[in-house]
């Protein structure tokens, strides 16, 4: 009998868990298995939470895990006595249990050995063999695979306060997703969120919904606000979305925003919203950043980066109303400014910030770190650190996580990395679809 091959997936997020359905799915014969750091599969960041103010950004019509059958999602809450409509947002909590629920099914009709899930362990490195890779957990035990998935997600965020709070201050949260560390901020203390993001949303839901009434305050550099979801999901025309993709082929990020731009004003026209010309991008944005030059995508990261975030991760309109208003009644300011010191005071963290006007001092109870995941060296987790110090990974100049061939195998210091036999291979990383937050 011929020996099947073992696809062995780091990670059991999203991304980790649609991979390993699809795999199921598609019953080419090959093992899986699924190695997850946390108790539970489907999780990750996005969807490791409690707190049901805590939405998908995206409407249950289109978060179905498989692309041929988009009401999937939507059938499986109903199935579960949930009024769940298709143009309806759903708590993420909801979504981390439809992942895990679905792959566990369809294993459940698979032949016997086809797929094993392993919560609760942790992934120490990954080395390459004379016939593919060893997968080294944690205690010391080997798992021989053929190709290995890295599917770890999100990195930890980066530190923008190390140069003046070193480790050990208990009132500077650094990392924002160990949300039971929120629980110790006092209704009526002041905080400080840094960044203007999705993480932040998060916080405040969050501290609000545990009955804080104290000022907060969300800086960033530019002190943008995610936009909000529009009220229906509507595609671009087909003859705006040729013209689009056309315009967007050149490889050139002057003319791209010129097509961007008239294309959002030639959907106005029609009636539609600019929602449509950006969800339109997503099928063109892998061609088009592989044909830029190294300058554009610089000027890109340096100066579009921002506003491309809050116009394609957007908020739930249930979200973006609470958010409004807590803007209106004071309880949350958002300012644009740069960091330029803090030290910890009597009258609690002083933060000096640079703001137009010139800059200024405040003292917070509490400083959050929102500045959402980093790709710099120093947040990767240790397996990545291990892989990226042995020349099996190579960071992205831009940080925006590691180099891949186009067709998504791991770039190390030598090439392509792939184990010696035919075929084997590192996947860099497992590609969502949507990320659901």
């Amino acid at each position: 009998m011929q020996r099947r091959r073992h696809v062995a997936i780091v990670g059991g997020g999203f991304s980790g868990v649609a991979l390993a359905t699809e795999l199921l799915r598609t019953g080419d014969g090959q093992r899986v298995t699924l190695l997850e750091s946390g108790p539970r599969l489907g999780r990750g960041i996005a969807y490791d939470t409690a707190d049901s103010a805590h939405l998908l950004n995206t409407r249950a019509e289109r978060m179905s895990l498989f692309g041929a059958d988009p009401a999937h999602f939507v059938r499986w809450n109903q199935a579960r006595g949930r009024a769940t409509e298709p143009n309806d947002f759903v708590a993420r909590s909801v979504y981390g249990d439809y992942l895990e629920d679905t792959v566990h099914a369809l294993a459940s009709k698979a032949d016997r050995g086809t797929f094993a899930a392993q919560p609760s362990t942790e992934v120490r490195d990954i080395a390459p063999l004379h016939s593919g890779f060893a997968v080294v957990l944690d205690g010391g035990a080997t798992l021989p695979a053929d190709e290995v998935v890295l599917a770890t997600g999100h990195p930890l965020p980066g530190d923008p306060l190390a140069r003046w709070l070193p480790g050990g201050e208990p009132r500077y949260l650094r990392d924002p997703w160990r949300s039971h560390e929120l629980a110790a901020i006092g209704n009526d203390d002041r905080v400080l969120l840094i960044g203007t993001g999705l993480t932040m949303v998060d916080v405040v839901l969050t501290l609000t919904a545990r009955g804080h009434c104290g000022g907060i305050t969300a800086i960033s550099r530019r002190g943008l606000l995610p936009r909000a979801q529009g009220t229906a999901h509507e595609p671009l025309p087909q003859d705006l979305a040729d013209e689009l993709r056309r315009g967007l082929s050149v490889g050139n990020l002057r003319r791209a925003l010129r097509v961007v731009r008239g294309a959002a004003a030639a959907a106005k026209d029609r009636g539609l919203d600019w929602q449509t010309v950006v969800d339109a991008l997503r099928s063109s944005t892998e061609p088009f950043w592989g044909a830029l030059c190294a300058a554009d995508r610089r000027r890109f990261v340096q100066h579009l980066r921002p506003y491309w975030d809050v116009h394609r991760h957007r908020l739930p309109p249930a979200t973006a109303e609470r958010l409004e208003a807590l803007v209106g009644d004071g309880r949350l300011r958002v300012r644009a400014a740069r960091l330029r010191a803090a030290s910890v005071t009597d009258r609690g963290i002083a933060v000096t910030t640079h703001e137009r006007r010139g800059d200024g001092t405040a003292h917070y109870d509490w400083i959050v770190n929102c500045t959402g995941p980093s790709f710099a060296k120093q947040s990767c987790r240790a397996l990545e650190r291990r892989l990226l110090e042995r020349g099996l990974l190579i960071a992205d100049p831009l940080a925006l996580g590691f180099v891949t061939t186009p067709d998504g195998r791991a770039f190390g210091a030598h090439g392509p990395v792939q184990g010696t036999r035919p075929g084997g291979s590192l996947i860099g990383n497992a590609r969502s679809r949507e990320r659901g937050r």
